[in-house]
């Protein structure tokens, strides 16, 4: 590896995990060879892999190590990516991470609809049991899938710490391709089903059964591989010109610096932090957009006389936009104070008390003072520091010297601020 490149060194997987895969693949074909199982038996127990598996992976992303990649300036959930809040399991590192929360909120859904679909189109088309089939093995072949993934995330991602190389969203990505391939081999079992309503006795056993039983085991087995050489794909997305989004790492959490015990203090007021998301309904347009659009419907229905509709819907074009931007607001400055020396100014989180960012003197490329409406009526200033790519503001400051005398040069004070 070159000095100073950044490209990753991919390992092998070990050759017994190799084997595994390819002797787990290959106990379907025994399966259909020796026991009789039939292509409905065979996609049964995909069908209840998948389920697992997609069972497992949300409890990975729960308790992911890294942070999620979510946009700083994104309401609410931008807030929380700027925070470092964990709950740790008593006596370990393993915890939930404030950041994972909006991914899983809105994953779960999709997740749910890609189990719908994938059960659709494997179970909805081949059924949920044979029966020639003893159930004594299909209950044995399903004992064994959770067995396994519960041994795996149990060593593999939480003994072994291969939740820290993981963030909420990567955690789920191997769902999503399994997913799409079972959805194909749908396709297939349907073009099975089709010819056994033809006439083929058993489907799997007919002039096409048999290849598209090869075809759904390749399939699978080209899935299972793709997962276990992940590492691979990763180093060869780096080293190619066309990304394909295998070679994608996780956010680490960054040390951020603390200042000495002589920095000076200073918090939003305490009346800023409480009411500070109503002027800040200028910075989240679509909330505000969503209550332009509801306002007319609410008007329609109150002269039609529809009370029952008019009346939420009046409630909602008023208290959707200021209950995001007020949430936004909550969680970005109502638990945070800010310290400052002559070297840099730290945010620092109050729950937690770690520092959340720092700012030295010569990271800033703009520094002015803002007054809105609510600043005026409570005496207090907001400071606002333009850095690289990036915008942080420190609102509803009663002593914003305390900041502002860590910078070099004096702010520009433009009067009244969005």
């Amino acid at each position: 590896m070159v000095p100073g490149s950044s490209r990753r060194v991919a390992e092998s997987p070990p050759r017994w995990k190799v084997g595994g895969v390819l002797a787990a693949n290959a106990l379907p074909l025994v399966g259909v060879a020796a026991l009789g199982w039939r292509s409905s038996t065979l996609i049964l127990l995909y069908w209840v892999e998948f389920t697992v598996l997609l069972l497992g992976a949300v409890l990975r992303a729960l308790f992911a190590g890294r942070p999620a990649g979510i946009e700083s300036d994104a309401p609410v959930v931008g807030a929380l990516s700027r925070r470092s809040l964990r709950v740790t399991i008593p006596r370990t590192d393993v915890g939930v991470r404030a950041s994972s929360l909006p991914v899983l909120a809105a994953a779960v859904p999709l997740l749910a609809l890609l189990w719908f679909v994938v059960s659709a189109a494997t179970i909805g088309v081949v059924g949920v049991a044979d029966a020639n089939q003893e159930a004594w093995v299909l209950g044995l072949a399903v004992v064994t899938m959770v067995v396994t993934e519960a041994g795996r995330t149990g060593v593999e991602y939480f003994h072994r710490g291969g939740y820290r190389d993981h963030n909420a969203g990567t955690a789920l990505r191997g769902v999503w391709l399994r997913g799409v391939a079972l959805i194909a081999i749908g396709a297939c079992s349907l073009l099975i089903a089709v010819e056994g309503v033809a006439g083929a006795d058993p489907p799997a056993a007919g002039a096409a059964g048999a290849p598209l039983l090869l075809g759904i085991v390749g399939l699978k087995l080209a899935v299972d591989l793709a997962d276990l050489y992940a590492e691979r794909l990763a180093a060869y997305d780096e080293a190619t010109d066309f990304p394909l989004g295998f070679a994608y790492e996780p956010p680490t959490d960054e040390t951020v610096d603390g200042v000495g015990p002589d920095a000076r203090c200073v918090r939003p007021a305490r009346l800023g932090r409480v009411a500070g998301g109503v002027p800040d309904l200028v910075r989240h347009p679509n909330a505000v957009i969503f209550g332009v659009l509801a306002v007319p419907i609410a008007v329609l229905f109150a002269l039609g006389r529809a009370w029952s509709l008019a009346v939420p819907v009046g409630i909602a074009a008023v208290g959707v936009p200021v209950g995001v931007s007020s949430l936004d607001h909550w969680l970005r400055y109502g638990g945070v104070e800010y310290r400052a020396d002559a070297d840099a100014v730290v945010g620092y989180d109050r729950l937690s008390g770690e520092p959340v960012w720092r700012v030295e003197p010569w990271d800033e490329r703009g520094l002015r003072v803002e007054r809105d409406w609510l600043d005026a009526r409570l005496g207090t200033e907001t400071v606002v520091v333009d850095l690289d790519g990036e915008t942080l503001r420190l609102p509803h400051l009663r002593t914003p010297e305390v900041v502002l005398e860590t910078f070099d040069r004096r702010p520009d004070r433009g009067g009244a601020g969005g």
